[in-house]
């Protein structure tokens, strides 16, 4: 193995190690991040692999496959954080609104 495996390899798991802790609510979300990093991780110790997936596929070289699918993942975790602060910003008007109608009832009252 090259020098630069090892140093991918080491990062990989320093990854796994330090998401594994945060991500303590969803096994959705931990088995998708452990099955991404299973694949980095088999990427990185067989860089052939992705290759031959890639020709099998009709994508010329395996670097191509994993720069197309890290695009395609970049897109789905741009669109779920997306939603996300839609959805925050919809909680935090009605908050605002439900604090603000307590407010004028309590000015109201006195």
């Amino acid at each position: 193995m090259r020098p630069i495996q090892y140093i991918l390899i080491v990062l990989l798991l320093l990854l796994l190690v330090f998401f594994e802790r945060k991500l303590k609510k969803s096994l959705g979300i931990k088995l998708l991040f452990a099955g991404v990093m299973l694949a980095a991780l088999t990427f990185t110790i067989f860089p052939d692999a992705s290759t031959v997936i890639a020709n099998y596929l009709g994508i010329g070289r395996g670097v191509d496959l994993i720069i197309y699918l890290s695009l395609l993942a970049l897109l789905c975790c741009c669109m779920l954080l997306y939603l996300r602060l839609v959805k925050l910003e919809r909680t935090l008007t009605e908050l605002v609104r439900q604090q603000s109608l307590r407010e004028q009832k309590h000015v109201e009252t006195h």
